[in-house]
């Protein structure tokens, strides 16, 4: 009994003075690891600079010849068309626009008919009246009368009515036409000149 005891002491007291179960203090540090060190600070971008002023200068001299460029470009082509469409063609001596149109009244030529018959019933009527030689004066007189009547009558039964037609022509100046019928012209029209007589066209 009394070896049980002791061995029993014996044990507690290696448990109680035996190396410690805890690591040494430089192992522990060495297991730790250090902490890590604060990131040093960024520094800022810098800035950028602004266009200095041969920058802003050389900008627009590019941009001057970019511009010039592009007109000369358009010249070139406006060129190349106007030497490829064919020239128009010349304006026609004898085309033209109607300006204006103005009747005019041509008096008729007196014949001798008129005279004639004029003479005869002028001395008819004038025989009528007086006696002797009153008779043959009045009937002379009647002969006269009548023929300068019936020449008058006739010019007045054989006057025609003309028409002045005023033409712009294309080539330039007016032209004065006369015709003896409009035939459906009027201001405006455009005809072609043939002398004295105008074409619609």
């Amino acid at each position: 009994m009394f070896k049980k005891t002791l061995v029993m002491i014996s044990f507690v007291t290696l448990a109680a003075c035996g190396p410690s179960q805890q690591p040494p203090a430089d192992q522990t540090a060495a297991a730790t690891p250090p902490p890590a060190a604060a990131p040093a600070p960024v520094a800022a971008a810098p800035a950028p600079a602004g266009p200095s002023a041969n920058d802003e200068e050389l900008a627009r001299i590019k941009a001057e010849q970019r511009k010039l460029q592009r007109q000369q470009n358009e010249l070139a082509a406006q060129q190349q068309q106007a030497a490829a469409a064919p020239p128009p063609p010349p304006p026609c001596q004898d085309c033209g626009v109607v300006a204006s149109i103005t009747p005019v009244k041509q008096a008729g030529q007196a014949g001798l008919l008129g005279g004639l018959g004029g003479a005869a019933v002028g001395g008819l009527a004038g025989n009528q009246f007086g006696k002797g030689k009153g008779k043959t004066a009045m009937t002379v007189v009647g002969v006269l009368g009548g023929a300068l009547a019936g020449a008058e009558t006739q010019k007045a039964l054989t006057s025609t009515t003309v028409y002045q037609v005023a033409v712009n022509m294309e080539a330039g100046g007016q032209r004065t036409v006369t015709i003896s019928s409009v035939n459906g012209l009027a201001p405006g029209s455009r005809v072609h000149v043939d002398g004295n007589n105008l074409q619609p066209y």
